[in-house]
């Protein structure tokens, strides 16, 4: 490997970032650990552009004003694969989001590589080259670094130009450019990376057993435990675990004899954070009832809803295997039962699957199903499988829509889309 320029210098910094900026184009990626911190502490930033690859040490006395600067130029492209937690630290750093991203491992799932990829597998199927991943969990922060770990953070970066080039002129190509660079957008909400504690709360295993009160106790510890890990910049489990957050909310304690004895509470015989707690459960149990969060409800679905939810997930998994995109990228179980809810009415607000490249997509057609404008068509099964959705819908003038998927010798073929 050739020799690579470690930066730790000011100057040395303001020049490469005034070259990337004339060029308008980079490819970043970062090293950071977390284990027992609140805050990812920055070890490395990789760059790579214009052929070169340079790394910058921020353990060293320089300022990434000026990089992040870069990163949040809309003039500027950062190319990055998986980029939403190298984007918190800019965000963190300047309080702006990033602009102009582009995400190969989003790019790569329009164009049938598949979604999410791991870095080692979407360089082997784009370019047809092997990474070594070896160093992840080395120590990031001692140095020097070790030669291993220079290759290491190099590999990482010096092809995302190569597949960026690539992915870039198949979505020109196919047409799809502008819905990944719709997808891109997500990277410039902040809300994207710290979601609201409302929203947050049933990714906790365990809520949704919790009643109201119990879920408006819940949102109160949510973020109090965030502030108190902010402040100290520890792990959010030197305070309590997840498990025990929720467990707390279900019994809401009026003692500190009660919540000294649980486990993975490591703050349990801290006197100013039991009484904290115990304040703020109190605080909780007089909200009004019209405050609290809206407990889960397991959906009751007659037998029927559940077959339009099968069929719905067959007719979009056979539309993105036709159309080369991955089914990950495009929709959850959640969201087909989103348009099965508004097309009966239960909810207003337009479903995801009904908005921006989603609706052209896959979104319109799922409508004409429910409205009885389509008829799937299964022939040759098991060694000639085939299914075809014809749509007679007066969008279409009167003609038929068919999509073609079927399976001949044990293999896929590509099918075509005939109107």
């Amino acid at each position: 490997m050739d020799q690579v320029e470690i930066v730790t210098r000011q100057a040395d910094l303001e020049a490469y970032c005034r070259n990337w900026r004339r060029l308008g184009r980079l490819a970043f990626d970062t090293e950071f650990i977390r284990d027992e911190t609140y805050e990812s502490a920055l070890c490395l930033v990789q760059v790579a552009a214009d052929g070169q690859v340079v790394l910058i040490d921020p353990t060293a006395p320089i300022d990434l004003a000026s990089f992040w600067d870069l990163v949040t130029d809309p003039k500027v492209t950062t190319i990055v694969h998986a980029g939403k937690e190298d984007f918190e630290v800019c965000l963190r750093s300047t309080t702006r989001t990033p602009c102009n991203v582009f995400d190969v491992q989003i790019a790569a799932g329009f164009l049938g590589y598949g979604y999410p990829l791991s870095l080692t597998r979407l360089m082997a199927d784009v370019l047809g080259q092997r990474i070594s991943k070896g160093q992840t969990l080395t120590d990031w922060l001692r140095r020097p670094l070790t030669d291993a770990q220079v290759r290491y953070a190099v590999e990482d970066v010096i092809h995302l130009p190569k597949v960026y080039e690539k992915l870039s002129a198949g979505l020109e190509e196919r047409g799809r450019t502008a819905w990944a660079a719709e997808e891109f957008r997500r990277f410039e909400d902040a809300a994207f990376y710290e979601p609201p504690v409302r929203e947050r709360l049933f990714r906790l295993k365990g809520t949704k057993r919790l009643d109201g009160l119990g879920l408006a106790v819940l949102e109160r510890l949510i973020a109090w435990r965030d502030q108190w890990a902010e402040e100290r910049n520890r792990p959010l489990r030197a305070m309590m675990r997840d498990d025990v957050l929720v467990e707390i909310a279900r019994r809401r304690p009026r003692r500190a004899s009660d919540l000294e004895v649980m486990r993975g509470f490591p703050q349990a015989r801290n006197p100013k954070v039991i009484r904290e707690l115990l304040a703020l459960i109190e605080d909780a149990t007089r909200l009004p009832k019209s405050e609290w969060p809206v407990p889960y409800k397991q959906p009751k679905e007659a037998p029927m809803s559940r077959i339009m939810l099968d069929i719905l997930s067959a007719v979009t998994r056979a539309t993105c295997e036709e159309q080369g995109v991955s089914h990950e990228l495009v929709c959850t179980t959640q969201r087909l039962r989103e348009v099965l809810d508004y097309r009966a009415g239960l909810i207003t607000e337009r479903p995801a699957l009904l908005r921006g490249w989603r609706e052209g997509f896959i979104g319109q057609r799922l409508l004409d199903l429910l409205d009885g404008h389509c008829e799937l068509h299964v022939s040759g099964w098991p060694k000639h499988a085939h299914l075809e959705i014809v749509t007679h819908n007066s969008r279409l003038g009167g003609r038929k829509a068919d999509l073609r998927v079927q399976e001949s010798g044990g293999g896929n073929t590509r099918p075509a889309c005939e109107s």
